[in-house]
């Protein structure tokens, strides 16, 4: 289906190639990870597979693609995109109509397909993706994790013989995840479609993938085998890349053998004995923290009067020094509370009290005390350089030269951005520009600092780096996320949102210990929490954790 002959190419102004004579094949019907390091070229590859490259960019290329056979270089665009239905890193790209059908429904009648058809492929497309409910809405009201099923259900709509998705879980929370994959590996197996996905979440990916293909550098530098690719364990975790945590138990436990699910796990260990003696706790609450920075009383919001509401009622304190990981399904209300915390949405019913100051259309908050990163990071990129972007709020901050250099050397080395300084921040993958965008709020030094999924379109290595720059520098954390395994290293405290409403605040070891919350809530308990679990071990909730207790 898919060729790829000693493929180059270049993005205008740079000089190193982005992809460097990647040979590949993939055959009709096959499921293909593809994953590496942030940055790697993995994005460029999809591209290529449409015909946005060569067709649509600047650039220059070498090699050849071919698709079923012909040159995609000989193809239209016609021809190609009604073979290859390409879902991108960012849903914002991609969606263009402001309901949600006529999305969905865009392409279908380009096809001219009778109206009964295109009825029933906007049906089903939205069921697969779980949006069946929302179906007359706005798509300007969705959440992030809403746009990005959206985006993938204007593309089964079209019913392509190849699916190339570029992160198409990074922003779904695990359970909506786990059924979005469920729909693309139907469309694979009972469709006979031939899918290739970008996603470093292999943990949650590789289970439904026939290949794992892995880049460094622009390179293929491995290709294998899923459960024969899960041998080779060290060259994941050496380029900084989130194994299953089942195949990281029976790497970290020494048992030579590789397991893809937590019965096989079960039933590898079972055979050896553990220690009951407690492990050090992860995530837990400080000994002390500081006065409240952040109070929210009797919260109330929805976005115009017809809307549902957003928020129903919340009350949460904030102290000086927390870090509060906001978790729980797509369209729970997360992104808005994290909005109303940083000063960005004035409460409709209800107060917020920032730094003292009770927000109002009047009351504007003093320059440095919040610092907002936003789930789309796009929105917040506009200067010519990484460097430019760094400083821009230093300057405005009217810092001295050597207070600018200190604070933008240790952002740009925290987040990782050594060598990009000089690049155009929209020029890079959607995970250096997420960690620009942070960079440049880092910098600055904020009271507290709020994140929207900054952990999308990141490898283990970068979220670790960034995290860590996060604790380092700044005093009062507050990020949503779907990571568990973040929050539970990060995250001295967890707030679980479930319909707009506070379902659970707490540490994160009882959060993630409450199975039953956990799963009203759309997200799912670590696999060695399963694992220890029918194994009598019920406080153990990472691979470390597991081997501290690990004696044969």
């Amino acid at each position: 289906m898919i060729e790829m002959k000693k493929f180059s190419f270049w993005y205008p102004g740079r000089e190193a190639p982005s992809l460097d004579h990647v040979s590949l094949t993939i055959g009709t019907g096959e499921f293909v990870l593809l994953t590496g390091p942030t940055g790697c070229g993995k994005s460029t590859l999809l591209k290529c597979l449409n015909g946005i490259i060569p067709h649509l960019s600047g650039g220059k290329s070498q090699g050849e693609v071919t698709l079923g056979g012909r040159a995609t270089r000989k193809m239209t665009m016609a021809e190609l995109s009604s073979q290859v239905g390409l879902v991108q890193q960012s849903p914002d790209d991609q969606i263009f109509a402001t309901s949600i059908q006529d999305e969905v429904a865009f392409g279908p009648e380009n096809l001219c397909l009778p109206r009964e058809e295109i009825e029933n492929r906007l049906a089903w497309a939205l069921q697969a993706v779980d949006l069946g409910s929302c179906r007359p809405g706005s798509t300007a009201a969705l959440s992030g994790g809403q746009k990005q099923r959206l985006a993938i259900a204007a593309m089964l709509a079209l019913q392509p013989r190849v699916l190339a998705l570029d992160e198409p879980i990074s922003q779904l929370d695990p359970q909506g995840a786990g059924e979005v994959m469920a729909v693309i590996r139907k469309l694979n197996r009972e469709y006979g479609v031939t899918v290739v996905m970008v996603e470093h979440r292999i943990h949650e990916a590789a289970q439904y993938a026939d290949r794992i293909v892995v880049m460094n550098g622009g390179k293929l530098v491995f290709d294998a085998p899923v459960r024969e690719a899960m041998t080779q364990a060290e060259l994941f975790v050496n380029m900084g890349l989130r194994l299953p945590e089942t195949v990281e138990i029976c790497r970290r436990l020494k048992r030579g053998q590789v397991a893809m699910t937590v019965r096989e796990t079960v039933d590898i260990l079972k055979p050896g004995g553990f220690k009951k003696r407690a492990p050090s706790p992860v995530g837990s609450m400080p000994a002390t923290v500081g006065a409240p920075v952040l109070e929210i009383e009797d919260l109330f919001y929805k976005y115009s009067k017809k809307d549902r509401p957003v928020l129903n009622g919340i009350n949460v304190t904030i102290r000086r020094g927390e870090r509060v990981a906001v978790m729980g399904r797509n369209g729970a209300g997360k992104s808005t509370l994290l909005a109303h915390m940083a000063g960005l949405l004035v409460p409709r019913q209800g107060t917020v009290k920032v730094a003292g100051a009770i927000i109002t259309h009047k009351q504007k908050l003093p320059l440095g005390t919040v610092g907002l990163v936003m789930q789309n990071p796009d929105l917040m990129l506009f200067q010519s350089s990484v460097r430019r972007e760094v400083e821009f709020g230093l300057r405005n901050l009217k810092t001295t030269p050597s207070v600018m250099n200190e604070r933008y050397s240790q952002a740009v080395q925290g987040l990782a951005l050594t060598g990009l300084q000089d690049d155009p921040p929209l020029s890079l993958s959607r995970g250096q520009r997420l960690r620009t965008a942070i960079a440049a709020i880092v910098a600055m030094r904020p009271e507290m600092m709020f994140l929207d999924e900054p952990t999308t379109g990141q490898d283990k290595r970068n979220i670790e780096n960034m995290m860590s720059a996060l604790v380092d520098q700044v005093e009062t954390l507050v990020f949503c996320t779907h990571d568990i395994e973040t929050a539970l290293a990060y995250a001295t405290r967890v707030i679980v949102l479930d319909e707009g409403c506070i379902a659970a605040d707490n540490v994160p070891r009882k959060v993630f210990a409450d199975a039953s919350l956990l799963d009203r809530s759309g997200l799912k308990p670590t696999q060695s929490w399963l694992v220890g679990r029918e194994l009598g071990l019920h406080d153990v909730f990472s691979p470390r954790e597991l081997e501290g207790k690990w004696i044969c």
